[in-house]
């Protein structure tokens, strides 16, 4: 992109931000489009977030002129108040190019955050065609300076990756990385477990000192018990984008957590059900109290509600 283009850029991304003062439930709606639209948008934004911080530090800092004192006669306060037109704008000149020096000198973190809340998804376009879905709850870190690159905090996300062989898209989890091997797949990310599936392609899982190759079909699953590779159709894969969950043998505590992020209330199993295992189709659609009435009867079991939020109970 052209220096002008990104100047035109960041003009509309002041002027959204100016508006989001005071914006209505359609502006944020208007706005959220055109960050969506194009990944230079939020590169942009960012860009005029970060500079209104640094004009805040350089503002604080700032010494202001004492007020000038009376006048003594009329000819002394035109006197006065032309040099005070001047050291005033003398001033500003000052604080402008302060600010300019500091952003050029302080150092810059390129990276920033998408995230989900609960119960909502969000698709996000890349610079070279590729695109990245969360889904509820979850958290994302990418890189302004490396576009190949992207570190999954918490949650699930859906990767289509345009294949490079020489500059691979790398996802990092926790102390493991995924490198893409022209791919589409799914990535779910919780405290005690690490779930990865690929739907087309490949991915290199790098995990501790070996490495192992996932093709299509493939599920690898990581957890406290150690590493193990399981083989799903490949339409299950994701399938969270099409407003289903689809399991084969799953654990309930999976199960739950998935349900959690689709409905945005936390969920947890009973002790007597732990060991418990799901297949079968959960469809999404509709509201969190129907998404659970539907869950219940197909994994037989009761909700009770909590404090919390909601338990699996036998």
């Amino acid at each position: 992109m052209s220096e002008r283009n990104f100047d035109e850029l960041r003009e509309t991304a002041m002027a959204w931000h100016l508006r989001l003062e005071t914006a209505t439930e359609e502006d944020w709606l208007a706005f959220t489009d055109w960050l969506e639209a194009d990944p230079a948008h939020n590169l942009a934004y960012e860009q005029v977030l970060a500079e209104e911080d640094d004009m805040a530090v350089v503002l604080t800092a700032a010494r202001f002129p004492e007020p000038m004192e009376e006048a003594q006669s009329e000819e002394a306060a035109t006197a006065n108040l032309r040099s005070g037109r001047w050291k005033w704008g003398a001033l500003a000149a000052s604080i402008v190019a302060a600010a300019a020096l500091a952003f050029q000198l302080v150092p810059r973190d390129s990276s920033y955050a998408i995230e989900t809340p609960a119960g909502e998804t969000r698709t996000i376009a890349l610079e070279d065609g590729g695109k990245i879905a969360l889904n509820g709850s979850t958290r994302l870190l990418l890189d302004r300076d490396d576009p190949r690159a992207a570190e999954l905090v918490a949650g699930e996300a859906l990767f289509t990756i345009v294949h490079d062989a020489s500059d691979p898209f790398v996802l990092t989890v926790g102390e493991d990385r995924l490198v893409d091997v022209g791919t589409v797949f799914n990535v779910t990310s919780e405290k005690a477990w690490l779930r990865v599936g690929v739907s087309e392609g490949a991915v290199r899982f790098e995990g501790g000192r070996d490495g192992v190759l996932l093709k299509p079909g493939d599920v690898l699953v990581v957890d406290t018990s150690g590493a193990r590779v399981t083989n799903r159709s490949v339409a299950s894969i994701g399938s969270w984008t099409d407003g289903a969950l689809v399991y084969e043998g799953a654990p309930l505590a999976e199960v739950a957590a998935d349900l959690s992020r689709a409905t945005g209330v936390p969920i947890a199993v009973s002790a007597d059900l732990r060991a418990r295992s799901f297949s079968g189709v959960i469809q999404t659609t509709g509201d969190a109290s129907a998404i659970a009435a539907r869950a219940a009867v197909l994994l037989e079991v009761s909700i009770a509600k909590t404090q919390d939020g909601w338990t699996l109970e036998p």
